[in-house]
C-alpha cells in the first residue's frame, strides 16, 4: 500500500474517533485504538531519546484522585472537560544505560 494512503487512512480513522495520535519526544506519532473501543483507561512513559513508549495503568484512588483534581481545574477556567490522558516524558532505562 502506497505510504500516502496509509496516512490518509489514519487520518480517516482518527477524525472518526477509532485511534487516537500519541506525540513523544521524537518526531513520530504513534496511534492506539481509542479508549472507548477498548475500556481499558491507561497513560503512558514517553522516552524523548529512543521515542519507546510504555502503557501505565494508575492504581484506581490515584486515577479518581487525578480525575477529581482535573474537573476542579476545568470548572475554575469554566471549561469543559470529557477526558484526560496523561503522558510522562523523559528517559528509559535503556537510554540512560
Amino acid at each position: 500500500m502506497p505510504q500516502s494512503s496509509v496516512y490518509r487512512n489514519i487520518g480517516l480513522l482518527e477524525d472518526a474517533g477509532i485511534v487516537h495520535r500519541i506525540l513523544g519526544g521524537d518526531e513520530y506519532a504513534r496511534y492506539e485504538l481509542a479508549e472507548d473501543l477498548t475500556d481499558h483507561h491507561h497513560h503512558h512513559l514517553i522516552c524523548s531519546t529512543c521515542g519507546a513508549m510504555e502503557d501505565v495503568t494508575l492504581p484506581s484512588d490515584l486515577e479518581r484522585s487525578v480525575d477529581s483534581a482535573l474537573r476542579r481545574a476545568a470548572r475554575r477556567s469554566r471549561f469543559e472537560g470529557s477526558h484526560h490522558r496523561l503522558d510522562l516524558i523523559g528517559v528509559c532505562a535503556r537510554c540512560r544505560s
